[in-house]
């Protein structure tokens, strides 16, 4: 075909299609094709329930608007933005796109209505949401559920009255009930109406006279209101039955210890304690209740409440709350030993816990019991390395149990995070200083001692101690007179620091001073073992043997074990 007929050709196809338009109005739009309108909606609202399954609420927000741009009158793609926004807190949008739900699905499915009335309840419109829920009635006349939401909504409105009238409404439709009447009785309580309160738990009684626990309510009910003697007739009716709610052993137990009948209370109480029926936790809130209000000196609970609590042991040999309960009690009763056995057995099956080693370590402390203290205080500090009070544990046990290497370790891990804590630092540095001198590395124990002074020139813990242990190596004996004389200004009465002084000036050969420190420190202290061999060697240098002597042999006589000092009495001479 030739380039010119190809031409003509496409003419005549462009005038045959504009004269096939020429009835179409000037920019009118040709209609969309339904099926692919249609097809659009389910794209994106599937698309959308996908993001939202996902957990991705912001595309699925997206695409749930796209939908409804489909397909405008469509309840479901609103029901689901609604839903979204609704999460997101965000009260008035959900409240818009919630209305549009309803109002597209011509108020007939309930959950488009419940969600507006939760939604209506989130913007404080208790009214509206009120509204709601009586259409829901309409609907579900058997749904006890929306009684107790208007209910609900009527009592935050603080509108008790109209509250009560729609539960008499629930109890014309669904007869008497203990969720209902429970709930009137509330709310009579709420309005300051007690008798109507107990009237509503009567009448469960009578409703449903064979339920045991329906006579407890009641009994309750009275005790509430002052009617004490009422309540008691009924638990005595109700002790003579068999309990159909094991729990109520407690309940009628509690009363009984309030009116001071104990025996009584104890014997309901052990049912309840022995009842398989009874969750342990409540047997547990039960025996702490007891506990926390037990008085000293109420020996009787208290002795009733240690058989409970072996008792629940029995039940339960295993169960660590039952455990730490056991050891709480004998911490009460000051058996401080046992309890210690508690935590043991505890820790044995539970390490994790911070407050169970915590718990433990207050015991050992109290108990003065170091080896157990540095156990404990060991183990604690492996798992939790940064808190500082099992550190400062540790260090004072491991000191006390001459494990000084662990003291020097544990004080260099923990000085950078107490260095702030000026007075707990100085004490991690002067146990580590004593620690270097009983590892015999003198250069490290008197470098230590050097840093607590600089930071604390008048600690006088470490001026008695570095001055003490430079006299006993005889090395650098100015510097501890320095020391130990600083001590006298700051501390002159102490007995201790009074024969450091003492001792310095021994050293340094001034005899005659050190006896007038010697002396007052034992003035003070007069069994002194190591205040006695001081004043018994000064005497020696001064030619006082006899007197020397006497003085070792009172020594020895308070120390036996000392081999050194009983070789001095032998010898009647200090051994150099």
């Amino acid at each position: 075909m030739s380039k010119t007929k190809y031409i003509n050709f496409f003419a005549i196809l462009l005038v045959l299609l504009i004269s096939s338009c020429s009835t179409l109005k000037k920019n009118e739009k040709q209609p969309v094709d339904p099926r692919i309108k249609n097809f659009n909606f389910n794209y994106y609202f599937l698309e959308a329930n996908k993001q939202k399954i996902l957990g991705n609420y912001g595309d699925a927000l997206e695409l749930y608007a796209l939908a409804s741009n489909q397909d405008k009158s469509d309840a479901a793609s609103y029901y689901e933005i609604a839903g979204i926004l609704n999460l997101a807190q965000d009260y008035s949008s959900a409240l818009e796109y919630a209305k549009k739900a309803v109002k597209h699905d011509k108020f007939e499915n309930k959950y488009y209505l419940l969600l507006l009335a939760s939604i209506y309840s989130n913007n404080n419109l208790h009214k509206d949401a009120i509204k709601v829920f009586e259409k829901l009635i309409e609907i579900e006349p058997l749904n006890i559920g929306y009684y107790f939401q208007i209910s609900t909504l009527h009592q935050m409105q603080k509108k008790y009255s109209d509250a009560i009238k729609i539960l008499n409404k629930a109890e014309a439709t669904f007869g008497v009930s203990d969720v209902i009447c429970l709930e009137k009785e509330n709310i009579y309580k709420k309005m300051g109406e007690p008798d109507k309160a107990v009237a509503e738990i009567k009448k469960l009684c009578d409703a449903y006279p064979e339920k045991t626990i329906n006579k407890i309510l009641l009994a309750e009910s009275y005790v509430n209101v002052g009617k004490r003697k009422e309540a008691e007739e009924i638990y005595n009716q109700v002790c003579d039955l068999e309990m159909d709610d094991d729990i109520a052993y407690f309940s009628i137990a509690d009363f009984y210890l309030s009116v001071g009948k104990y025996n009584k209370a104890f014997e309901l109480i052990n049912k309840g304690i022995l009842s398989q029926n009874v969750d342990l936790n409540i047997k547990l809130n039960l025996i702490l209740s007891l506990l926390n209000n037990i008085k000293v000196g109420d020996t009787d609970i208290t002795n009733k409440l240690g058989e409970f609590i072996e008792a629940l042991v029995l039940q339960y040999p295993d169960d660590l709350i039952v455990r730490v309960l056991k050891s709480d009690y004998l911490l009460f009763v000051g058996d401080f030993k046992n309890a210690q056995k508690e935590y043991e057995f505890i820790l044995e099956h539970e390490k994790t816990k911070i407050e169970i080693w915590q718990q433990a370590i207050s015991i050992d402390v109290a108990l003065q019991d170091m080896n157990s203290l540095y156990t404990h205080s060991k183990e604690a500090v492996e798992l939790f390395p940064l808190v500082l009070d099992f550190y400062r544990y540790y260090i004072i046990s491991a000191y006390a149990t001459s494990n000084f290497q662990d003291v020097v370790e544990a004080v260099d891990f923990a000085s950078p995070y107490v260095e702030k804590n000026h007075e707990l630092y100085i004490d991690f540095l002067s146990m580590q200083a004593d620690a270097y001198y009983k590892l015999e590395e003198f250069h490290k124990s008197d470098s230590v001692f050097d840093l607590i002074l600089y930071k604390d020139s008048e600690n006088i813990q470490a001026l008695n101690n570095y001055s003490y242990f430079l006299a006993l190596r005889n090395e650098n004996l100015d510097k501890a007179l320095e020391m130990s004389t600083k001590l006298m200004s700051l501390a002159p009465n102490n007995p201790s620091f009074l024969d450091t002084h003492a001792w310095v000036l021994y050293k340094h050969k001034r005899y005659a001073d050190a006896l007038i420190f010697i002396n007052q420190a034992l003035i003070q202290d007069s069994t002194n073992v190591t205040f006695l061999e001081h004043k018994g060697d000064i005497l020696f240098r001064i030619d006082k043997v006899d007197q020397a002597l006497e003085f070792w042999e009172e020594a020895y006589k308070n120390n036996g074990d000392n081999e050194q000092l009983k070789e001095k009495i032998k010898q009647k001479k200090i051994l150099d």
